[in-house]
């Protein structure tokens, strides 16, 4: 039950929280409005603790294949006919929109610029079953050498595209409390140990989110 304190502060936080959100932590605190908002900010506090382990999978997964990209398709790739005729409608799209950013902005196109602008999408696209020929065939432990030899492409592709799932829920502020979340940290973590055990090493002190774990409401 919630005290008149509470009671007044939910009423207030409603319209700008949503009723159907502020419904998912009520539930989830049996109701209790003090726990339901500790829930809340717990959801949040949790969300960002996850930003470090997963900006690390993120900006080493488009590194590693923007090497592994160079060393098939030369330093310009993305404007290699080659890849290009590789790529699927969507993959495509996302690149041809990157490059048109980069002009309008009046920057030069440079593979740097190309990199850093195109989404995590386009990164986990490419590790869709249609690129193992053409671009991991052969290639893929070169290319990603903390994956162990008994684990493949799809392996790799599963832990990257839970990951980046995960991602897209806490950068839209999506509850996350119902998940098991030790279980994604270490789908997290073991991505990125797959892309480089040194990150993972260095990132697995640094990151607050086991902690925090222990600490929900």
């Amino acid at each position: 039950m919630a005290g008149p304190v509470q009671q007044t502060l939910i009423d207030q936080l409603r319209p700008v929280i949503s009723e159907e959100r502020l419904g998912t932590y009520l539930t989830a605190a049996g109701f209790d409005a003090d726990r339901a908002l500790r829930l809340y900010v717990w959801n949040a506090q949790i969300g960002e603790a996850f930003h470090l382990p997963i900006q690390a999978v993120e900006v080493g997964l488009r590194n590693r294949m923007n090497e592994a990209l160079t060393v098939q398709f030369g330093a310009d790739w993305w404007r290699s006919s080659k890849f290009l005729d590789t790529l699927d409608e969507d993959r495509r799209a996302d690149l041809e929109l990157v490059l048109r950013r980069i002009r309008n902005r009046k920057l030069p196109l440079a593979t740097g610029q190309v990199v850093a602008g195109l989404s995590f999408g386009f990164w986990v696209g490419l590790l869709q079953p249609r690129y193992n020929p053409p671009i991991w065939g052969g290639r893929l432990h070169a290319a990603f050498p903390g994956l162990p030899k008994n684990r493949n492409r799809g392996s790799l592709a599963a832990a990257i595209q839970r990951t980046a799932w995960l991602r897209n829920r806490i950068w839209h502020h999506e509850p996350i409390i119902k998940l098991d979340l030790s279980g994604e940290h270490a789908t997290v973590m073991t991505a990125l140990t797959w892309i480089c055990p040194t990150k993972a090493d260095w990132v697995r002190p640094h990151c607050r989110a086991p902690l925090l774990l222990r600490q929900k409401p």
